[in-house]
């Protein structure tokens, strides 16, 4: 049965592509950002091991000029595990991170992973070449957020910035500065939404998909020495939107709140035809490695490195296992926030993972948010409310002469 579940898993994700078009409600993310009134520029980052991302840089609302002397933060927002930039713009202005960020006088960043709609180039590597696609958590945290970091404080002239991760994104955050403690000088805080650490307490059919995962392992080591790693999308191209598509129950959006009550509590914020439209273009794509390195963790309950084999590891870590990441090197200020009804990032998992990981003395605050889903933090109709507005209202107290609305 378990097993079942975990095939079925990613049966229901897998489709392999080269190329494709990232598309927000039927417009491409650029056109989002601009159709709204909103400045963009694109960023061209290299990793030092050829991946070539593009970073979004939103740098002032749209009731500003940009030309004012007044102060304006960066931050870099990075997106969860299959999510690229356009997850933090998917709604109107007002309940848009991004846009919601940039009104409030903060210079916003947005990061796409490798491969993700906009980090689908290498310099010498093709999408269609599976050595692409052999990349793992460990890679995000080495080489994308730290080109990442560096790019948005080479543009900007500033010394640090602040990140805000949802999901996937809060744990890249925290490997960065575990791995590279250098980069605790370069970030200012962590502002951290749906906290994941191994997702091992999730709820749902991950839970299930993670439990199978301990099951046919060897099965999953075979397929990953033999056909090595591809990758997947979740959006607007994958299976189980066609499926959608063609089912005669997909009325008003039920078919994909069906399919997505699988994976996390039922959303109280959006409508049915909203859920709809974010259901096929909040995702982009990613590695089956990026999937498999977080069901090694879940099924080890440890944050630690992908385990490859004693040979590998013994190459890359200089041990036959994989090293944990050691989260006592960070020591930047953060900040959780987090709901009872999340069931990918659980509370459970914040105080038996995350919180045991951390120094006491670092975490300097959280926020619960009742009745949140995973995705509530980033899409809900009033994220603006319950987690925007209270991190630009921290991010002002620190920050002398910060830009307001119309500056």
């Amino acid at each position: 049965m378990l097993a079942c579940s975990f095939l079925l898993f990613f049966a229901a994700i897998y489709h392999s592509v080269i190329g494709g078009v990232d598309r927000v409600f039927n417009n491409s993310a650029i056109d989002v950002i601009t159709n709204w009134g909103y400045p963009l520029e694109i960023h061209i980052v290299l990793t030092k091991d050829g991946y070539i991302i593009d970073l979004f840089r939103i740098p002032h609302g749209r009731f500003s000029n940009g030309n004012s002397s007044c102060h304006r933060p960066a931050v870099l927002m990075a997106p969860g595990v299959v999510g690229g930039a356009s997850q933090f713009f998917l709604n109107p202005p007002e309940s848009s991170p991004a846009f919601i960020l940039a009104d409030a006088g903060i210079d916003v960043f947005l990061l796409n992973y490798r491969g993700t709609t906009y980090g689908k180039r290498h310099i010498t590597l093709q999408p269609g070449n599976n050595k692409f696609w052999q990349f793992t958590l460990d890679e995000l945290a080495k080489y994308d957020a730290p080109a990442a970091i560096n790019k948005v404080l080479a543009v900007t002239g500033k010394k640090s910035l602040y990140w805000i991760g949802h999901s996937q994104g809060t744990a890249v955050g925290f490997m960065t500065l575990a791995d590279n403690p250098k980069y605790n000088r370069k970030v200012k805080a962590l502002f951290q939404l749906g906290p994941a650490g191994t997702s091992g307490y999730a709820k749902g059919m991950m839970r299930f998909a993670f439990l199978a995962f301990k099951n046919i392992k060897p099965l999953v080591d075979l397929y990953r020495i033999a056909l090595g790693s591809h990758e997947i999308i979740f959006g607007q191209d994958s299976v189980y939107i066609s499926l959608c598509e063609f089912s005669p129950f997909n009325v008003s959006g039920v078919c994909e709140h069906g399919i997505y009550s699988l994976f996390d509590s039922l959303t109280i914020s959006l409508n049915a035809t909203q859920e709809s439209e974010l259901f096929a273009h909040e995702h982009s794509g990613t590695s089956t490695w990026i999937l498999l390195h977080w069901a090694q963790m879940a099924a080890r309950q440890t944050v630690e490195h992908m385990d490859h084999n004693p040979i590998i590891n013994l190459v890359r870590y200089g041990q036959e296992t994989p090293p944990p990441y050691n989260y006592t090197n960070i020591n930047v200020p953060v900040y959780l926030f987090w709901s009872k009804d999340d069931w990918m990032t659980t509370a459970e998992e914040i105080e038996h993972i995350i919180l045991k990981m951390l120094r006491k003395e670092i975490v300097k605050g959280g926020r619960e948010i009742p009745r949140y889903s995973h995705a509530d933090f980033i899409e809900a109709t009033d994220c603006a409310d319950m987690v925007f507005n209270p991190i630009s209202e921290i991010i002002r107290k620190q920050e002398i002469g910060m830009c307001d609305l119309y500056e």
